[in-house]
């Protein structure tokens, strides 16, 4: 019985030794934590940079008084950096949650978004063609690319939303006269492309044989009634300019969300924009012609965010359109 009791009296002894180590070791550190502990009124930071962009060099700087440590997270993945000031290079372009921690616990967090690297056409990759000013329909016209290393090629000729060869050199027959546009992309590089425009003239009408009138006789005469101002009015008629109809925001993004699931194609437009479907437009702040981007979108899931139309005063063809939509792809 008096083995027991002893046993018992040691097992508290322990028990209370431990509390007195872990409580000894926790106001210790408490203390220390005490002792070193700055007060941080509030954490401010700036953020510099030339360009917000990808691959761009972005300074830091903590702007935080009594501070003596700093923990930068810059929301990429990135190592910490634990400078005063920090130079960060973001890989890709998206929002980033930077933050701040200052003396180990004051903090500030802010987001940042870095935008695309900003692409610079180089001149050196442009494809090179020639073409005469005009061609009539159902001449076979014919171009040949000039760009040096070029491997593949997409000529287009204006008039449908395909590409119309693959071939360094390609030949085509235009069907409807107008303006067009004949673009070539080589080595599938859809950031340089080569636009230009040719005039298709319509085919000659045959002239008929016109009898002049030889005979004398009065009544002959008299039966022919001059009024002038009737040939002014035909003749004004067919000078005025032509109008082409309004179609609406809706509609426009219908018949785009319509080329997307493979229901329409390109010339379902060709009348709003007078015939000349292969104008420059700006998808998504990149330029890419109305062909390319129906070409692009066939096939994909198309979200319309936000669409602006750019008409010519007086005969409402459109110039050229802003689209933004869901990024796939290039866009």
């Amino acid at each position: 019985m008096s083995k027991q009791k002893t046993r018992s009296k040691h097992i508290d002894k322990s028990v209370i030794l431990l509390f007195l180590v872990t409580f000894l070791i926790s106001a210790s550190a408490l203390a220390y934590k005490y002792a070193k502990y700055t007060p941080c009124k509030e954490v401010v930071f700036s953020i510099k940079a030339k360009e917000y962009r990808q691959d761009e060099l972005i300074k830091f700087k903590a702007i935080t008084e009594n501070a003596n440590s700093w923990t930068w997270k810059f929301g990429d993945g990135s190592e910490v950096s634990t400078s005063e000031e920090a130079l960060h290079i973001y890989k890709k372009p998206g929002e980033y949650t930077v933050k701040l921690t200052v003396n180990d616990i004051c903090e500030k967090t802010e987001v940042i978004t870095i935008n695309e690297k900003l692409f610079i056409l180089d001149s050196t990759k442009l494809p090179k063609f020639k073409i005469p000013n005009s061609i009539k329909v159902g001449e076979t016209l014919t171009v040949n690319d000039e760009t040096n290393n070029a491997s593949t090629w997409e000529w287009r000729f204006g008039e449908t939303a395909e590409v119309n060869s693959t071939a360094k050199t390609a030949k085509y027959a235009y069907k409807e006269a107008g303006l067009k546009t004949i673009s070539l992309i080589v080595n599938g590089d859809l950031k340089h492309i080569t636009e230009k425009r040719i005039n298709v003239l319509p085919l000659e009408d045959e002239k008929d044989d016109i009898n002049p009138i030889t005979s004398t006789n009065r009544d002959i005469r008299d039966n022919i009634k001059a009024n002038p101002l009737d040939d002014k009015t035909k003749s004004d008629n067919e000078n005025a300019k032509k109008v082409v109809p309004l179609i609406s925001k809706a509609q426009f993004e219908r018949n785009l969300t319509l080329i997307s699931k493979k229901k329409l194609t390109a010339n379902v437009f060709s009348e709003y924009f007078c015939g000349d479907i292969n104008k420059t437009i700006i998808a998504n702040g990149k330029e890419v012609s109305f062909l390319v981007f129906c070409e692009k979108i066939r096939g994909r899931r198309l979200k319309v965010k936000q669409l602006n139309i750019y008409r010519e005063k007086g005969s409402n063809c459109i110039k050229s359109i802003g689209i933004k939509h869901n990024k796939f792809g290039i866009f």
